[in-house]
C-alpha cells in the first residue's frame, strides 16, 4: 500500500515478494491495523471432531481468539455426550440405566489444554460473573503475541435440565462449585508460572470449596440457617442430567450417614459402610439428606482434581505453604522469647527470695516453684489501638450489612476481601456481601487491588462500602 500510494510499486521486484509475504513478516504497527479475527465454537467443534486443526492453531502461534461456547453436550445436534461432558451426566449415549450409569469417563479441560501451546492465551470465564468476563475479554482481544481462546462455561437449558429463567444462577453456581472454575493464563505475566495464572473471580481462592447456605424452618417452625460447604455434588442436584443419581436417605443409614465434603477425604477403607449425602429442603421447606451414587463421587473427585490443579498452577498451594511456614517460625522465635524472659524473671524472684531468707530471723513463706509463679513470664500486652475506619483502605461496617441489596460487585471484584453470605434480618433471609473475618490485617495493598477498590467503592449499589 506504501509502494502504490509514492507510486514506487515495481512489479518485477515487489509481486515476488508479496507473493509470499506472510502475517510473521508485519511489523507491530502493521499487525494494530489488522482487524481482531474472532472464531466461534461449540464444546462439539471445539473439543472433539475440531480439536486437532484448533490444536495446530495454537501451536502455530497465529493471532487468531477461538471463543468456544462450553455447553457440555453437542445441543445443536440433540445433546449427545461429548469430551466436555461431566462425568455421571445422563445425555444422549451416555445414558443412564440398568446398563450404565451415565457418562464413565473424565471430562477434557480444554482451557488448559490451549494453556500449555506456547505462547497462547487461555482462560475460562462466565457471562454469569460479567466483571470478570469483561475485564478477561478485553485483555484477550489485546493479546497479539498469539493465539488466544477463552472458554465459556454456557448454561444449555434443554440439555442440562434447567428453567429458562436460571441460566445466570445455574452458571454462577459452576464457578462456586469449582464444576466450571474461572481461570486466566496470560503468557505477558511473566517467566515464573504462578505469574501468568490468574484465579480472580472464584470464591475462596485458597480453599478448597467455599460454603453455601440452606433457608430451612427448625423444629420450633422458625426459619434457620445452614452452612454447608458447596461441592459439586450440590451443584448436580439441581439439575436434570444428574437426577437420576440421587435419592431420599433411608431412615436406617441416618447412623452411617456422611457429608460429601467429608466422605471424599476418607481412605476406601474408611469409606466402607458409610452413605455420602447432601442437604436440601422438602416442600415444607425441612432439612432433608439426599443420599449421592458413586458416579457423583467419582464427579466431586474429579472437579477437586482439577481446581487443586489450577490452585497449584496460580501459585496458591506454594503461598499458603510460604505462609504457613513464616507463621510457625514467628510462634516459635515467640515461644522462645517468652520462655528465656520467664526464665530470667524466675531466677531473680529465686534470688531475692532466697536473700530475703538468709537476713530474716521471722519464717518466711517457701519460695515458690519456677512453674506458676506469680508475676512469671512477660507483662500482658497492652491492647491494641483502635484502628480508626480512614486508615483501612476499604471497609464495610457490619451494622451496614442488612442494607446489601446483593449486586455482587464487591465479592466478584475482590473474592480474596468479601465473601457472599446469608443472614436473617426481620425475621427473612437475605443474601449479602460482606468482609471477610481479619483480612485486612498486613494487607498490602497493590497499585491493581487499589484500582479494584476503587471501582468497588464505586460500583456498591447501596453505597455502603468505605
Amino acid at each position: 500500500a506504501r509502494l502504490e500510494l509514492a507510486d514506487a510499486y515495481d512489479e518485477a521486484r515487489d509481486t515476488k515478494a508479496l507473493a509470499t509475504l506472510d502475517w510473521r513478516e508485519f511489523t507491530d504497527d502493521e499487525l494494530d491495523l489488522m482487524p481482531v479475527f474472532l472464531t466461534v465454537s461449540g464444546d462439539g467443534a471445539a473439543y472433539d471432531i475440531g480439536f486437532g486443526a484448533l490444536s495446530r492453531v495454537l501451536a502455530e502461534g497465529i493471532p487468531v481468539k477461538m471463543l468456544v461456547l462450553d455447553t457440555g453436550t453437542y445441543s445443536n445436534t440433540g445433546g449427545q455426550a461429548s469430551t466436555a461432558s461431566f462425568t455421571g451426566q445422563d445425555s444422549d449415549l451416555a445414558r443412564f440405566g440398568s446398563a450404565h450409569g451415565g457418562k464413565s469417563e473424565l471430562r477434557k479441560e480444554l482451557g488448559l489444554l490451549g494453556a500449555f501451546h506456547p505462547n497462547t492465551f487461555a482462560c475460562s470465564v462466565s457471562t454469569a460473573l460479567y466483571g470478570h468476563f469483561l475485564d478477561t475479554a478485553h485483555a484477550m482481544l489485546g493479546y497479539g503475541d498469539g493465539a488466544a481462546l477463552m472458554q465459556v462455561y454456557t448454561p444449555c437449558q434443554p440439555e442440562n435440565g434447567i428453567a429458562d429463567d436460571l441460566s445466570a444462577a445455574h452458571a454462577r453456581a459452576a464457578v462456586e462449585s469449582r464444576m466450571a472454575p474461572l481461570f486466566v493464563h496470560d503468557p505477558r505475566g511473566g517467566e515464573a508460572l504462578s505469574a501468568r495464572w490468574n484465579l480472580d473471580g472464584n470464591p475462596d481462592i485458597d480453599k478448597l470449596w467455599t460454603s453455601m447456605t440452606i433457608q430451612h424452618v427448625d423444629d420450633a417452625g422458625a426459619l434457620a440457617l445452614l452452612e454447608t460447604p458447596l461441592t459439586p455434588a450440590e451443584f448436580a442436584f439441581g439439575e436434570v442430567r444428574f437426577a437420576k443419581h440421587f435419592r431420599k436417605l433411608k431412615p436406617a443409614e441416618d447412623d452411617a450417614a456422611v457429608l460429601v465434603a467429608d466422605y471424599v477425604e476418607l481412605s476406601a477403607d474408611q469409606r466402607e459402610g458409610k452413605v455420602p449425602f447432601v442437604y436440601t429442603t422438602d416442600a415444607d421447606r425441612r432439612l432433608v439428606k439426599v443420599a449421592c451414587s458413586a458416579a457423583i463421587i467419582a464427579l466431586v473427585e474429579d472437579r477437586r482434581r482439577h481446581w487443586r490443579t489450577l490452585q497449584y498452577l496460580a501459585g496458591v498451594t506454594v503461598t499458603a505453604m510460604s505462609a504457613s511456614h513464616a507463621t510457625e517460625l514467628a510462634d516459635l522465635r515467640t515461644q522462645l522469647t517468652e520462655a528465656l524472659a520467664s526464665r530470667e524473671d524466675s531466677m531473680d524472684e529465686i534470688a531475692a527470695a532466697m536473700a530475703e531468707l538468709a537476713t530474716s530471723t521471722a519464717p518466711v513463706a517457701p519460695a515458690p516453684t519456677m512453674l506458676g509463679m506469680p508475676g512469671s513470664g512477660p507483662p500482658p500486652a497492652a491492647a491494641a489501638p483502635a484502628v480508626d475506619i480512614g486508615d483501612r483502605p476499604i471497609w464495610l461496617d457490619p451494622a451496614d450489612e442488612p442494607l446489601c441489596n446483593d449486586c455482587g460487585t464487591c465479592y466478584q471484584e475482590l473474592p480474596a476481601l468479601f465473601e457472599k453470605a446469608t443472614i436473617v434480618v426481620d425475621g427473612n433471609a437475605q443474601v449479602i456481601g460482606r468482609l471477610k473475618d481479619g483480612v485486612l490485617d498486613g494487607l498490602e495493598v497493590t497499585d491493581d487491588l487499589a484500582g479494584r477498590m476503587a471501582r468497588v467503592k464505586d460500583n456498591c449499589d447501596a453505597e455502603i462500602i468505605r
